[in-house]
């Protein structure tokens, strides 16, 4: 006769499960082999002792894994994420199992390196598993070890598994295009069915419910019946002529699914709008898809903001929180949408209410159907986190502002740029251009050739004489004759006034003109300009007049403004 052994409570009571879910219990990993029995099948396994008698060394351990996952869970922590490290050790049992190791709390750090050391080798030998699906899967198993142990540094952290580089490749113009025109093709897809399924046609119309879509292509809908394909063919028989008996009891039981009316088998459908909707409204909002599917219904106000409206509760205080920002396009669609679901859902207090067989689970994600839908038609899926990457990139890239966008994005500008932000070849060509738009001084030149202020548009003045040189933002000289070009009140600005004088009257004082000729020079109606501009601003006031002397004595001297000494000393040189 076996001795009876109390076994720890090691279920998790407050996770919310569905109707045809098995809660959450630990029992099985005390029982050898009882990780690699199926959920369902499991604890009809220990109850029939197909499993033998629970370990009692594992006792501790165990106890202090769920310890450490329950206290997770009651902090708040995720369901989702809760789920996935039991998996993980879950299958880190099974590992040490089939390896023959004790699991003991005194030899789970050996035994988890030399598991991880296995997830290495699947990835590097095997090739079943991928380098990130490893590392995920050492990480959260070392994240339970780590609080059962009660260590300081990560078991982790000791392990061979290291995450992949996550190298960003900058996208061709073509490559980005695609993705452009494949993300806008999906949307077109999305609003097609939400155009198509009203709340009539979802619990009146005759199956199958055909959707056309605008490429000339259809989806065609069952609303979950079992057997589509021998419907089909029996209703396409039973066109042709009068029904036989057994053709007749075959689509009974098609006639009375079709005829029901109720969201008890039209709830595919209604699901195929939701999933629709939601998809869209995750692209319009940039809302992180865990948040997305759990919001709840509420009486939403809107204020208008940037090119859309913030959205609040009307029950909240006034400017009370921002719960998200659409488009303005977008608030009728949405709108008519939650027309729809009042009166398909009136008792559900969800914004995107999926029905399930099993009952919903809030923390789990909900399943999209249309993946396969697209899979059919020819058209590529694009899941949530594309879909707001593609938001993400295309306002920044709209924009060309990584604080607006991140606003708009609600992240903060750092997350932004090094998760979501994708190098665009195109964008950075349009960078480059518009830089050296601002920058190249032989493209748009800002600062004057000459001395004084510009605004680098040269516009001659009308009183320029005839053989005045033409203003061109490259020539020093034109800039005397420039309506655009301003004197300073400084005195560095009559020393480079001067000196750019003086360097002009070398040059006219080099020249020969041809003989029996009476010729200016040009550079003469040059020399004369500053002279007249000289004269006006010391006879201006005394301090410019102070100003001018000293300027001028320093010509005399060969003290010579930096902007012109090395051109006047070459000029002196040459001639």
């Amino acid at each position: 006769m076996h001795e009876t052994i109390q076994l720890p409570n090691l279920s998790f009571p407050d996770v919310i499960i569905g109707t045809r879910e098995t809660p959450w219990d630990l029992t099985y990993l005390l029982y050898y082999g009882g990780a690699k029995a199926t959920t369902w099948q499991v604890t009809r396994m220990i109850a029939n002792g197909a499993l033998g008698q629970p370990l009692r060394e594992r006792f501790d351990l165990v106890e202090k894994i769920h310890e450490v996952i329950n206290a997770k869970l009651i902090a708040g922590g995720s369901a989702y994420t809760a789920q996935n490290e039991i998996r993980y050790i879950r299958n880190m049992f099974i590992w040490a199992e089939d390896k023959g190791h004790s699991l003991v709390i005194e030899s789970m750090q050996q035994i988890y390196l030399d598991w991880t050391d296995s997830l290495v080798h699947r990835h590097q030998i095997i090739k079943d598993m991928s380098q990130v699906s490893a590392y995920t899967i050492g990480v959260g198993a070392g994240n339970v070890l780590d609080a059962v142990l009660d260590r300081k540094i990560p078991l982790f952290s000791m392990s061979r598994l290291r995450l992949p580089k996550q190298r960003k490749t900058a996208l061709g113009v073509n490559a980005e295009k695609q993705n452009l025109e494949d993300t806008f093709a999906f949307g077109q897809f999305l609003q097609d069915i939400c155009d198509s399924l009203s709340a009539e046609v979802v619990l009146k119309s005759p199956l199958p419910i055909r959707i056309p879509l605008r490429y000339g292509k259809e989806l065609v809908e069952w609303s979950g019946f079992n057997h589509p394909a021998f419907a089909e063919r029996h209703l396409e028989a039973y066109n042709y002529g009068p029904p036989t008996p057994d053709r007749e009891i075959a689509l009974k039981y098609f006639r009375a699914w079709e005829a029901d009316g109720t969201l008890r088998t039209r709830y595919p459908i209604a699901n195929r709008r939701i999933e629709a909707e939601l998809l869209m409204f995750i692209a319009q909002t940039g809302i992180n898809f865990t948040q997305a599917h759990k919001l709840k219904l509420r009486q939403f106000t809107y204020s208008s903001h940037l090119d859309g409206y913030q959205v609040r509760d009307r029950k909240a205080r006034r400017h009370g929180e921002v719960l998200f920002e659409v488009f303005k396009e977008y608030k009728p669609h949405f709108e008519r949408y939650l027309d729809w679901r009042r009166l398909l859902f009136p008792d559900s207090d969800s914004i995107f209410p999926f029905i399930r067989s099993g009952g919903r689970v809030l923390h789990k994600h909900p399943q999209f159907y249309l993946r396969a839908a697209c899979k059919k038609i020819g058209l590529n899926f694009v899941p949530p986190q594309s879909l707001r990457n593609t938001r993400v990139n295309w306002l920044l890239r709209r924009s060309g502002d990584a604080d607006l966008t991140a606003s708009m994005a609600q992240h903060h500008k750092e997350t932004l740029l090094t998760t979501y932000e994708r190098p665009s070849q195109q964008r950075a060509m349009g960078e480059i251009i518009r830089f050296w738009s601002e920058h190249d001084p032989t493209v748009i030149c800002t600062t004057p050739a000459g001395p004084g202020l510009c605004d680098g548009i040269s516009v001659q003045l009308e009183s320029a004489p005839k053989d005045a040189p033409t203003p061109d933002c490259i020539r020093p000289s034109g800039c005397m004759w420039c309506e655009h070009h301003r004197d300073i009140d400084t005195i560095d600005y009559l020393w480079s006034l001067a000196c750019f004088r003086h360097l002009k009257i070398i040059e006219v004082s080099k020249w020969t003109p041809p003989r029996h000729e009476k010729e200016v020079h040009p550079a003469q109606l040059v020399i004369d300009r500053i002279s007249e501009k000289l004269r006006w601003l010391g006879e201006s006031n005394k301090k410019r007049k102070a100003w001018l002397e000293e300027v001028l004595a320093r010509v005399e001297e060969g003290f010579y403004h930096p902007e012109w000494t090395r051109r006047i000393m070459v000029v002196e040189d040459i001639f």
